[in-house]
């Protein structure tokens, strides 16, 4: 049966909830968690690849019907790398976070939008998915190559090259059971070997990770559960963008292991074995403190998606995000209202709405098209805002942030306002 195709903005797919590689969850911030505790570093390495290369042309995302929006039933890493590159807030206090933050400040651009193909039905959905992740299926499904495999008897490989194969292979031997890493190996041997072979020949990544050589193997002072967070970082940042220029001399390498996660010292052991031996687990982790309330105020508009509007306002919410209100509350006050009244353009655009030249009734006009009732609690402080010229919330109030010489911005107003106009803005978005 031949489905539909279509190309689909990214605002408009969902994240799978009934996704195989986790438990069923209830919303799509928990969809986003789930993925991203599954895959780990392993979204890292595809966010670069789809920066490097773009979207795959020989796979679409397969996705359902959802009312206006589409679920996406297979490309669900796919696309919680495009709504993170388009909002690295989403993977804050995640192990992911810091290397999607660079890789989305560095991006030219970010698909916005994504060829999709459209099943009638789950169940038709099913042979497909069953074929990409259920195994070779006697040659029906995806055979795959083994990278490692191919570097080591493709060619014969230089040094750096050859001590990277023997490390990964180590590595490979000792966490047969993490899919994440299996799969993580294969990657970095098919991209950086000789990069990540000078690493490994470093006195100091030896040092690090309690590694020696003897009668010609590679033996650790560590248990294997005591090096897997270190190995897993290590080899998903060469199987990302880490590369020679990273690790080309001695300081450099140095710098880069002081970002790595750090094997506890106390735990190192005076006996170098075999990570494939048999090994302590790993200790208990003890409870966490309880966190002290941050009086730091909250980043404005940290979980806004504008993924279904224009590419300006994109960019534009992308920079936003790059400043700090406690030290530029100017310059976040000047995007900020750039922002809305971008946000509001597109959408009278798309809604056909009149449009005023006063920012204020174009405000209120897309406002009452979102909520023609006016009961809708998300938009209060936007009414009031319409309301109250002397509010927070007010149209005014961001325009004399910007244009009057006497008001003053601050981080704590600026967390206001945008906590009041995220709503709206969402709104817009997710209507237009």
């Amino acid at each position: 049966m031949p489905y539909e195709t279509k190309t689909i903005p990214v605002g408009r797919l969902l994240l799978d909830v009934e996704n195989p590689r986790h438990d069923l969850v209830a919303s799509q911030r928990d969809a986003l968690a789930a993925l991203i505790e599954n895959q780990r570093q392993k979204l890292v390495v595809l966010a670069n690849d789809i920066l490097e290369y773009g979207l795959s042309p020989i796979d679409r995302l397969l996705v359902l019907k959802a009312g206006r929006n589409y679920t996406v039933v297979e490309g669900n890493r796919r696309l919680a790398v495009l709504k993170i590159l388009n909002n690295p807030s989403l993977a804050e206090g995640t192990p992911i976070e810091t290397p999607m933050k660079r890789l989305s400040a560095k991006a030219d651009s970010i698909p916005a939008e994504v060829e999709c193909a459209i099943a009638p039905a789950r169940k038709d959905a099913e042979h497909w998915m069953a074929n990409r992740h259920g195994g070779e299926s006697q040659g029906a499904g995806i055979v795959p190559w083994n990278a490692l495999a191919t570097n080591r008897f493709s060619q014969k490989p230089g040094r750096e090259a050859a001590a990277a194969i023997r490390f990964l292979q180590a590595v490979e031997d000792a966490y047969p059971k993490s899919p994440n890493l299996i799969e993580l190996i294969q990657a970095a041997a098919s991209k950086r070997l000789t990069s990540l072979g000078r690493l490994v020949l470093d006195q100091n990544f030896k040092e690090r990770a309690g590694m020696v050589e003897q009668n010609g193997s590679l033996v650790f002072h560590f248990a294997a559960s005591d090096l897997e967070d270190f190995f897993e970082r290590v080899i998903a940042d060469f199987a990302a963008d880490v590369g020679v220029s990273e690790v080309r001399s001695k300081p450099l390498r140095q710098e880069y292991l002081a970002t790595t996660p750090e094997p506890d010292p106390k735990r190192r052991q005076p006996e170098a074995a075999p990570l494939n031996a048999a090994s302590a687990p790993k200790p208990k982790p003890k409870a966490k403190p309880k966190p002290k309330p941050s009086s730091k105020p909250p980043k404005p508009l940290k979980n806004l998606d504008l993924s279904a509007l224009d590419a300006k306002t994109q960019t534009l919410l992308r920079e936003f995000r790059m400043l700090k209100p406690e030290s530029t509350p100017h310059a976040v006050a000047v995007l900020m209202r750039a922002i809305l009244e971008l946000s509001v353009e597109e959408y009278i655009k798309v809604k056909s709405l009149k449009r005023d030249r006063e920012l204020k009734k174009r405000v209120k006009a897309c406002l009452t098209k979102l909520d023609p009732k006016h009961t809708d609690k998300r938009f209060q402080a936007m009414r009031t805002g319409l309301e109250d010229g002397q509010s927070v919330y007010a149209v005014q109030t961001l325009h004399a942030l910007v244009h009057n010489p006497y008001f003053q911005a601050n981080a704590v107003t600026l967390g206001g306002i945008a906590a009041g106009v995220e709503p709206f803005l969402q709104a817009l978005n997710d209507d237009a």
